[in-house]
């Protein structure tokens, strides 16, 4: 992210290089806009409802001088000719004229693609998010009252309702148990109030980890045991120690990798 680019601006400019086009602009730089932290974010997300809008937007967002890395340049040249596969989630990340890093997201959840806003927005971790922009239109649309009512919308919040039902209950993919400390931690960086985002965390690793400890497969044993670290550590508020390990780790390494880091 430019140091010298506040949300506001990033939104600004993709909004005005998509505007009319059906895309969903929702995530951290709409959250730190709306919370009064211009630099609380990391890059701008733009939602697609279908993988052909996917390859437009992405087409015309290069044609107004946006650039992706050798890595993102290999993907579009397999999408252009071999298609997607029938990933959950399929993204393109680029770089604005500003400097802004922009991903381009089209994404299934239980199978079908979020072809509204509110889809994608209820796909999300974490209640602060609850808000965005359908470029369309230029509508805002702010969920939050309806998502958490009794919640003061401006206030700390916990997960999204349907993933805090899941997670409380221990119910967490491995995938998201291994990296929902790491976007605790980013957002904790940004200086939002994650107090419930704690609770809600902490109860989903203590009941995944019961379980999986005395599981009769070791790999799952192990992960039970990076569960319990993560719980620890939100525990004892080491919020700046789990940055950190975080930072050592490649999702790809082995479990015990992983869990000597965040040891």
């Amino acid at each position: 992210m430019p140091a010298l680019l506040s949300a506001a601006d990033a939104i600004d400019e993709a909004a005005k290089n998509l505007e009319g086009q059906p895309v969903f602009l929702a995530g951290s730089a709409v959250a730190a806009d709306e919370h009064g932290l211009p630099f609380g974010w990391s890059d701008v997300d733009l939602f697609v409802p279908s993988q052909q809008v996917l390859i437009s937007v992405v087409q015309s967002l290069l044609d107004r001088g946006y650039v992706m890395d050798d890595r993102f340049s290999r993907v579009w040249y397999r999408w252009l000719r071999y298609g997607m596969k029938g990933w959950h989630t399929n993204s393109m990340r680029l770089e604005s004229l500003g400097g802004v890093e922009t991903n381009v997201v089209y994404k299934l959840v239980d199978g079908h693609p979020t072809t509204s806003l509110s889809q994608v927005l209820e796909s999300f971790d974490f209640g602060l998010l609850g808000m965005g922009y359908t470029l369309e239109d230029g509508t805002f649309r702010d969920l939050r009252p309806y998502l958490f009512p009794g919640y003061d919308p401006k206030g700390p919040l916990p997960m999204m309702p349907a993933k805090r039902d899941n997670w409380r209950q221990g119910f967490i993919s491995t995938y998201n148990g291994l990296r929902e400390g790491a976007r605790f931690g980013k957002y904790s960086g940004y200086g939002y109030d994650l107090s419930l985002v704690r609770d809600d965390l902490m109860m989903g690793y203590q009941m995944a980890a019961l379980y999986l400890e005395n599981h009769v497969k070791s790999e799952k044993r192990e992960l039970g045991r990076i569960y319990r670290v993560i719980l620890d550590k939100l525990a004892a508020h080491e919020d700046d120690e789990l940055i950190a390990a975080y930072k050592q780790i490649d999702f790809n390494d082995p479990l015990a990798e992983i869990l000597e880091a965040l040891e």
